[in-house]
């Protein structure tokens, strides 16, 4: 793979792109980044944007990356051995490949804003209530921008192009009532990683190069976590959130500090913490699911509603859930998140944990249907564990 030297073209409408031409076994086309009027003095010429974008895609095909541009010393470094060494680790059908700049910058001043990426979830609320909301933040960690990116997260095509276009136009008045300009970087990244990486597995480094692309003008970014520092791993996942107190480091340069923030906290935490935020009542969006409010079945919505039913605080989302469907089927909701144990073991020990300590009772007709709900899947499974041994005996004795 050849990454080209970047070219900066200001658009018609005051926008700002940054376009790297790329060349790979895929073919050749151009990596591009856009961001509004107001926010291009915001943007490097450095290649440690579209390095850190798309070395997950090189590392998949097995090519080496040369880089007509310059990048960072330390990502450099970085990159070359201990980061790779750790998405192998999480996804192991990546190669180790090599990287090859035509320069290196390594003696360079950060630059004095700070970042936080903001979709209007949990995670991401929770960063604000600790370093917006709260009177006790030093300066130096305090928003001076939010972020908010189209990596992938949104969906692709045209379809994921306009739900990133309605979930930026509900954040950007609570933005504005706040005083913190939303940065909206666009991206064709998403493009560039093949069936097999979507965006839960690699989401880490999409997201950091967009943080990266800000550099000339941030110097410390504040990246959301999802998870607690005792769930912290380096393996086989779902993703790669679980490895972000170590990969965040490696991911940083000489002129911006990439922090993950939030792992203090259980998620249970995390919600009640947010729910003492006005702004949330407003655009809190947890759901998989696009829509104007949050669909209230999904497992992450399910999460949120039983947190912020135990928690006595629902009343205060009615605008964002559908409160009467999940108060319905309330009982049944809750009996399938506890019979799901597999997977979500952490979430529902969290949960169970935050019950406890609230005097909470989980209804008796919850826990009895999660027993028969597990009872008849273990049922289902043995009975096609026997199906399969039945038809493999069947097919050996014609043979």
């Amino acid at each position: 793979m050849r990454i080209g030297k970047p070219r900066i073209c200001a658009e018609a409408d005051g926008g700002l792109s940054y376009r790297a031409e790329i060349e790979s076994e895929d073919g050749r086309r151009d990596l591009w980044f856009r961001v509004e009027a107001g926010f291009g003095d915001l943007v490097t010429d450095s290649c440690d944007a579209p390095l850190v974008g798309l070395l997950i895609p090189a590392m998949a095909n097995g090519e080496d990356i040369h880089i007509s541009g310059a990048i960072s010393e330390r990502l450099y470094y970085n990159l070359s051995a201990p980061c790779q060494s750790i998405f192998r680790h999480v996804i192991p059908s990546l190669r180790q490949i090599s990287i090859r700049p035509s320069e290196l910058l390594s003696e360079r001043k950060p630059a004095p804003g700070v970042a936080a990426g903001f979709t209007g979830g949990i995670d991401s609320f929770c960063v604000l209530a600790d370093h917006h909301y709260s009177a006790d933040c030093p300066d130096g960690f305090r928003p001076t921008h939010l972020v908010f990116n189209n990596v992938g997260s949104h969906g692709h095509g045209a379809e994921g192009a306009a739900l990133f276009e309605e979930r930026y136009a509900r954040l950007a008045p609570i933005a504005e009532r706040n005083g913190l300009p939303l940065v909206k970087v666009d991206s064709n990244l998403d493009s560039f990683y093949r069936e097999g990486l979507d965006f839960l597995q690699t989401h880490t480094p999409r997201l950091l190069s967009a943080a990266l692309l800000l550099q000339r003008g941030i110097g410390r970014y504040l990246s959301a976590s999802t998870f607690n520092y005792s769930d912290v791993y380096v393996g086989p996942a779902l993703g790669m959130g679980f490895t972000e107190p170590i990969t965040l480091p490696l991911l940083s340069t000489e002129v911006i500090d990439l922090l993950s923030i939030g792992h203090i906290y259980t998620r249970p935490e995390k919600t009640v913490k947010v729910a003492e935020i006005p702004d949330s009542y407003e655009v809190l969006d947890v759901c998989v699911r696009s829509g104007s409010r949050n669909c209230s079945q999904c497992k992450e919505c399910l999460r949120t509603l039983i947190t912020l039913d135990i928690a006595g605080l629902l009343d205060r989302y009615a605008d964002r859930f559908y409160l009467d469907h999940y108060l319905a089927n309330r009982n049944k909701m809750l009996a399938r998140f506890l019979q799901k144990r597999r997977g979500r073991g952490r979430l529902r020990r969290e949960m169970l944990e935050f019950a406890k300590q609230s005097n909470w009772k989980m209804p008796l007709s919850a826990r009895l249907n999660a027993y028969r709900y597990r009872t008849e899947k273990a049922v289902r499974n043995k009975l096609h564990r026997v199906k399969k041994l039945v038809v493999s005996r069947q097919e050996e004795n014609r043979k």
